[in-house]
């Protein structure tokens, strides 16, 4: 009988543990935060030329950002912590996360470029309302990038990652990534290099 009633509090005790109840000395695990401007969402994302040779190398860990870049052509670090995006001693961008995606902006809080969820679909922004381009999922599995009604090129998977090209079929990078809006951002030629590879990063922490 004693082993029975042992029993019976042990797997109360271990349901109580299981359940969202309360119990003042019972520890509880919290969710992981979402992204802000402190707090950036683990991410690694690494892209290569056509020919193999380094383009945008991504590394985000424990909220600080380290980008290794060659969109611009020769090699630049970026390093982000806390939003703030320098490269050189310079601030590239503040990242400010929002509900519906993400903004770029610069030290006098004016916004550059931005990053749009709507209806299913990501707009990037120059300033606040000024859509350059659109990313839509298609049903195969690409992700289409627009400018306007121009269909400016598409990220689609290949047996083993990623190939980024433009509308005339010319690759212009390759990642072991599945496809991403942060790989689509490579196709946006009008935004600048060092300001495409932090819209990249913050994309690939964020959406």
């Amino acid at each position: 009988m004693k082993r029975t009633a042992s029993g019976l509090v042990a797997a109360v005790l271990l349901l109580a543990g299981c359940s969202g109840g309360g119990g003042g000395d019972r520890t509880t695990t919290a969710p992981p935060p979402s992204p802000t401007t402190g707090s950036a969402a683990p991410a690694y994302l690494r892209v290569t030329t056509a020919a193999g040779g380094p383009l945008l190398l991504i590394d985000t860990t424990g909220g600080t950002t380290r980008i290794t870049s060659r969109l611009g052509g020769a090699s630049v670090t970026i390093t982000g912590a806390d939003g703030r995006y320098t490269e050189g001693g310079r601030v590239v961008a503040v990242v400010k996360p929002s509900a519906d995606g993400v903004k770029l902006k610069d030290t006098a809080g004016r916004t550059l470029w931005r990053a749009k969820l709507a209806g299913g679909r990501v707009r990037i922004r120059r300033g606040e309302s000024d859509t350059r381009y659109e990313f839509r999922h298609e049903a195969d599995g690409r992700i289409k990038v627009k400018q306007g009604r121009t269909e400016v090129g598409d990220v689609r998977s290949l047996e083993q990652g990623t190939k980024v090209e433009t509308a005339a079929g010319a690759t212009v990078a390759r990642s072991g990534t599945a496809p991403s809006t942060g790989l689509a951002v490579l196709l946006c030629r009008e935004v600048p290099p060092d300001l495409r590879a932090v819209l990249a990063a913050a994309l690939a922490s964020r959406l």
